[in-house]
């Protein structure tokens, strides 16, 4: 019976390194597979502490932004003379007409919010889209470039002057606004 014991003593004793070898193994191999589980996550083969840190990153607001124009607008009352001017001026086009020929004094722009639908148009617009479409078709002049200060500065005065009452005189019932020949 002390044969037995001594062998199945010394086979435990043999088999225990082994056993834990396996089990270990098991363990560090989970280790690797999860950073945390490690004791250094940061001596890992695959580093997670080198990914780069979006905090530790160049905040980009920080730098002096890329202006949108050449000369960016501080003045408002300088940019309502000149949407005010511009609202009169029928040489944006080659019509004859001008903003104010159809929108006297505000009529006919609405203070609902852009984008919008436009039955005239007959699109959802922008603000600046339909100043444009009302340059090309009852004005026929171009439009204006987006980032202008031109854009601006009719935007600002049309929102401005915009009234609820009133309709938008109908530009086809204008002389000539398109430019047909009698």
């Amino acid at each position: 019976m002390y044969k037995n014991f001594k062998r199945f003593f010394l086979t435990v004793l043999l088999a225990l390194p082994l056993i834990m070898a396996g089990f270990f193994g098991e363990g560090a191999q989970a280790a690797e597979k999860n950073p945390c589980a490690a004791k250094n996550p940061c001596a890992a083969k695959k580093n997670p502490c080198a990914v780069k840190n979006p905090c530790a990153a160049k905040n980009p607001c920080a730098e002096k932004p890329k202006p949108i124009r050449k000369a960016g607008i501080k003045d408002s009352a300088k940019l309502m003379e000149m949407g005010n001017k511009l609202w009169n001026d029928k040489k944006l086009g080659t019509s004859g007409a001008a903003c104010a020929t159809c929108h006297a004094e505000g009529k006919g722009l609405k203070k609902a919010p852009f984008p919008k639908y436009i039955k005239m148009a007959d699109d959802i617009l922008t603000l600046d889209q339909m100043i444009n479409f009302c340059l090309l078709n009852p004005m026929k002049g171009k439009p204006l470039p987006g980032n202008s200060v031109e854009i601006t500065a009719l935007a600002a005065y049309a929102q401005a002057n915009a009234k609820e009452e009133g309709g938008a005189v109908n530009p086809c019932a204008v002389k000539n606004p398109c430019g047909k020949k009698k």
